[in-house]
């Protein structure tokens, strides 16, 4: 069976990275890639990416900081992973670097 799909957000220091059919989001520490096929949902251009190409995203679980619930419906809906990324940002504070955006959007800004 072919991988599926991957949408990455990357985020206060994290990567949030959800799987087509998922029914939860994986939050990782730093910014990276493991696996393939992936798709990038933010780039930014002021922080590297680290590629893992041997870790398998169907089971690196032990290297999560915590899984968000999500509906897999709504993985390919415009702006679902970076809405619910940042709703578990602003509720985590300690384990999101708030000050650490990679938007560097002030509040009040439209995404």
């Amino acid at each position: 069976m072919p991988p599926r799909p991957v949408s990455r957000y990357f985020n206060y220091g994290l990567t949030f990275r959800w799987v087509q059919g998922d029914r939860e989001i994986a939050v990782k520490r730093g910014y990276v890639i493991e696996g393939s096929p992936f798709i990038e949902v933010t780039r930014p251009k002021h922080f590297s990416i680290v590629d893992r190409p041997g870790e398998d995203p169907a089971h690196d679980r032990e290297n999560w900081v915590t899984a968000i619930p999500a509906n897999p419906t709504d993985w390919d809906k415009p702006g679902a992973l970076a809405k619910v990324a940042d709703a578990w940002a602003a509720a985590n504070p300690r384990s999101a670097d708030l000050g650490n955006r990679t938007d560097r959007r002030g509040k009040g800004q439209r995404q």
